[in-house]
């Protein structure tokens, strides 16, 4: 019987000489964004035109309240706590 135990084997040296010659980085690549056409991405843009409109011209609408009330048809009014959406008009206390 052998005394000794069988060691495993150890692993070759790597050959430094072959990649000191190439670079450790690759080139960058450009990366550009693609075109996307179809139904949805028109039905999309349409949407968001239509909602941008409303967004920015609805602040103009007028709606009559009567006197002493703005005229404005959609006001968020934090001084006085009031919100008017064309003809509510929401106190703070209606939110619970």
């Amino acid at each position: 019987m052998s005394s000794t135990a069988s060691r495993p084997p150890s692993p070759a040296a790597p050959d430094t000489g072959a990649a000191a010659d190439e670079p450790l980085y690759e080139a960058r690549r450009q990366i550009y964004p693609q075109s996307v056409q179809g139904r949805f991405r028109k039905i999309k843009w349409i949407l968001l035109a239509i909602t941008l409109a409303i967004y920015y011209l609805l602040p103009f609408v007028r709606w009559d309240r009567g006197p002493d009330a703005p005229h404005q048809a959609v006001l968020i009014d934090f001084p006085a706590r009031r919100f008017y959406f064309f003809f509510l008009e929401i106190w703070p206390q209606e939110f619970y």
